[in-house]
């Protein structure tokens, strides 16, 4: 059922019942409601940090490097 949920309330213009909820409740207590999905308004800074691009590279490259490190150590341990 709550697949179902799921996938009707992505496809039509309904917004989900927590957030009409929360909307309320935060109007109620003096608060402005926010505008947008949820995912863009709570999740946006986790998935997308303010960060430097040269932090965002270096750690990119950091983690290929171990990733490389990792399979180079397997491959090296199969061989023998």
């Amino acid at each position: 059922m709550a697949l179902v949920y799921g996938i009707v309330s992505e496809l039509g213009p309904w917004a989900c019942p927590l957030t009409l909820a929360e909307n309320y409740f935060e109007a109620r207590a003096g608060i402005a409601p926010y505008q947008g999905p949820f995912l863009l308004h709570y999740l946006d800074a986790i998935v997308y940090p303010n960060l430097s691009p040269t932090l965002l590279t270096v750690c990119g490259v950091a983690v290929c490097a171990a990733n490389l490190i990792v399979y180079a150590w397997r491959f090296r341990w199969a061989k023998t």
